[in-house]
């Protein structure tokens, strides 16, 4: 359920299955009828050639009252099921508005997890997942802060990951990304599996939380 402090998000929302060793951006739906208000005109479906990356941000009415000069935290939490034991990594990343591009035909930006105006901030650590169909539950965070002033989106604590309680590390890719507009500030995790066994990845929390 979403908190008073949230001021963007997705909820409970299945993930689809990614290619294993392939570390895979978070994807719209390639399907309708998967999550609500999905497909849309930000994110169309994905498809095999045109996959349409899935990234949440602050709300343009209220960011710079809301977010400027003040932290905020982005938080994931979700759970992943697999038939064999596996190991899953979840990373993190800052999208410009430029990298992100706009639907166009069948064509949509947003997909990878490198070029131009594309930061990896977090790097998560490989660690084994459920076998048996067991499910395996994590939670991510981690706070920033941003200014109109500086255009510099800074960490503003060490992230945090934990896997059924227990502390997975996480290394601080880049604790600044510069020259960043109120539209740059666009985020999306990565998933990575090391295995092919049908593993499924419930998002039940994808937010930016005010601190």
């Amino acid at each position: 359920m979403s908190r008073q402090d949230t001021i963007s998000g997705i909820y409970n929302y299945p993930v689809p299955t990614t290619t294993a060793t392939t570390e895979t951006i978070l994807l719209a739906p390639s399907a309708s009828g998967v999550y609500a208000g999905l497909p849309s005109p930000t994110f169309p479906l994905s498809t095999t050639t045109y996959p349409c990356g899935l990234n949440i941000a602050p709300p343009p009415d209220i960011a710079l009252g809301t977010l400027n000069g003040r932290p905020f935290e982005i938080f994931i939490a979700g759970y992943v099921t697999t038939t064999a034991t596996t190991s899953f990594t979840i990373n993190l990343y800052n999208f410009t508005a430029a990298a992100l591009g706009s639907p166009s035909g069948s064509a949509y930006k947003g997909a990878s997890t490198t070029g131009t105006g594309v930061t990896k901030l977090v790097t998560g650590t490989a660690t084994a997942v459920g076998s048996g169909g067991a499910s395996v539950n994590f939670v991510f965070r981690q706070q920033y802060i941003w200014d109109s002033v500086s255009g510099i989106l800074a960490a503003a604590n060490a992230p945090t990951t934990f896997q059924k309680g227990v502390t997975v590390s996480n290394t601080q890719s880049a604790a600044t990304v510069s020259g960043l507009a109120e539209t740059d500030l666009n985020f999306a995790p990565s998933f990575t599996y090391s295995a092919t066994n049908s593993p499924t990845l419930i998002l039940t929390d994808f937010v930016i939380n005010r601190i």
